[in-house]
């Protein structure tokens, strides 16, 4: 049963590979620096007020688009690649589309292995480096070392030895997807380096109830998937999805207009969203309770609540984890909570 729910996501996300930007789009690494190695390592060493400026000025960028002050930017890239050095191995499972061009840009030298179960988000982001390496040659920037790809179900791919060990581990957007996600965390951890850093984003479970009841209308469509004509019922039932998709987006249809706002017009983001096959619906503290079961200690996180603001947890990471949840309960978060686990160093006895 979870191997069937394995392959509904690969043929799901080989539809609609996740996110689906053009490949020329390039992520603005000045709105995303919070993504590095060196950001979960500053919260690790204690460096708490270095880190929440970091942070402030990648959600200037990201909120007001900002013009980049390449003297802060510098400054800051110093400090984050001296914690966190090119000898630093990078892990992303389920990385999509996106992810490996990103943390390539974040991580000029260190090595980066990126996994994921479809086989056209790999191919999508592999030619979004590609791009970049060639524009990077008429820009006289630094050519972009080669990112590592393996397609397959993360969980049975972690298992392999011969991978070995990982200083940074990036799982967003992923572990709610999965038939057992104590499983693929429990595989993520093993892999983890003491000391190191697993960053994860993991979706709400009250604010989502709603996509998850016109996700049920499709659960009968994804059992057919095994059918000839089941590819051309998923691209008229997302045919009708886009219409309403854009009819929204433009306001026309005032009831859900404010509820689905954050969908956009983006080509994929509304099959993702209410045409997915295993978003069953799992509460969020089940996820730190499992972390907290391997031995992670959560080190920071984050969530905006409505009237509230961004809450972020870099000195009492748990209190504010209590509260994302109490708002979570209420449907006042108004994004996925992000968390940061560190792996402990174990003390040998003599």
């Amino acid at each position: 049963m979870e191997q069937l729910k394995i392959e509904k996501m690969r043929q799901f996300y080989d539809l609609f590979p996740y996110p689906n930007r053009p490949f020329f789009l390039s992520p603005k690494i000045e709105a995303h620096l919070t993504s590095h190695g060196g950001f979960a390592r500053l919260i690790s060493l204690g460096r708490i007020s270095f880190a929440q400026r970091l942070w402030q000025m990648s959600l200037s960028y990201k909120k007001n688009n900002k013009t980049v002050n390449k003297q802060e930017i510098y400054m800051f890239k110093g400090e984050i690649e001296a914690v966190f050095p090119s000898s630093n191995r990078i892990l992303l499972v389920g990385c999509g589309t996106d992810e490996p061009l990103l943390f390539r840009k974040l991580h000029k030298k260190n090595e980066i292995l990126a996994v994921d179960l479809s086989r056209k988000a790999l191919k999508n982001a592999k030619k979004k480096i590609s791009y970049q390496r060639f524009k990077n040659l008429f820009t006289h920037q630094e050519s972009l070392k080669k990112v590592n790809f393996l397609l397959g179900n993360a969980e049975m791919i972690l298992k392999e030895k011969a991978l070995g060990s990982f200083d940074f581990i990036q799982c967003f957007g992923v572990l709610h997807h999965q038939p057992n996600p104590y499983l693929l965390l429990k595989a993520i951890e093993e892999r983890l380096n003491p000391g190191g850093a697993l960053r994860l984003m993991v979706y709400s479970y009250h604010g989502r109830k709603l996509e998850r009841r016109i996700q049920a209308r499709y659960k009968a469509m994804w059992s057919s998937f095994f059918e000839k004509r089941f590819k051309i019922k998923i691209l008229l039932n997302y045919l009708q999805l886009r219409v309403w998709q854009f009819l929204n987006y433009l306001g026309f249809l005032p009831a859900t207009t404010e509820r689905f706002r954050y969908l956009g017009i983006g080509s994929v983001s509304v099959a993702d969203a209410l045409m997915h096959p295993s978003d069953q619906g799992i509460s969020l503290n089940y996820f730190h309770e499992c972390a907290l079961q391997l031995g992670l200690e959560m080190i920071y996180c984050e969530g905006k609540i409505e009237n509230m603001g961004y809450q972020v947890g870099f000195e009492n990471p748990i209190e504010v984890w209590y509260k994302i949840l109490e708002a979570d309960k209420k449907q006042e978060l108004l994004t996925n909570p992000i968390m940061i686990y560190r792996k402990g160093i174990k003390i040998e006895s003599k």
